[in-house]
């Protein structure tokens, strides 16, 4: 049984994104999932000036909770075209507490399933297809992408329609089928 390390890049107390990845994780289940919140992983905004002082503790702790899980499931708001400054800022940061070249995500690359939603209709496709072309320099092997376009029109009473909780969950089983 492979470790799946789950979290939204959003930073927003009612964010879609952690709703989503919620879900997302709960539709494992051939492996154990671990849901974690990045805001219990707080960071200044990336600066030399910073980093020559040393590490933050909270870069620390944060790669120790990558390095011991094999799978990541990462879900990533979408702002205007990209990923959210909250989600580049910790990848920063990652990317400085290893030798350069090494993945930052763990001693080695991991498996990644990249979801994003969004009200709009393209739910948050750009920035997944950016994500997974810069996947492979952090230290992940996309395995797998889903975006949902039109989140309040598929997200009712507390739960996703049946067609997008069928996709969701074939989009699941398809991924852990990689692992």
């Amino acid at each position: 049984m492979k470790k799946i390390l789950a979290f939204s890049g959003s930073n927003h107390s009612q964010s879609i994104h952690q709703n989503l990845i919620d879900i997302t994780a709960s539709k494992v289940t051939k492996h154990e999932v671990t849901v974690i919140d990045l805001n219990n992983f707080p960071l200044p905004i990336y600066s030399i000036d910073i980093e020559v002082q040393g590490l933050p503790e909270e870069v620390k702790k944060l790669r120790q909770v990558l390095i011991e899980h094999d799978a990541l499931i990462i879900a990533s708001p979408e702002h205007n075209g990209s990923m959210p400054a909250f989600l580049k800022n910790i990848i920063d940061w990652l990317s400085r507490a290893t030798e350069p070249g090494q993945p930052f995500f763990g001693e080695t690359k991991k498996p990644v399933l990249l979801v994003s939603t969004s009200p709009g209709e393209a739910g948050g496709a750009t920035n997944i297809k950016a994500m997974k072309e810069l996947m492979p320099w952090w230290g992940g092997d996309v395995k797998g992408t889903y975006s949902l376009g039109s989140y309040h029109e598929k997200f009712l009473n507390g739960k996703f329609t049946p067609e997008t909780d069928k996709e969701l969950t074939a989009t699941v089983s398809a991924f852990e089928a990689t692992l």
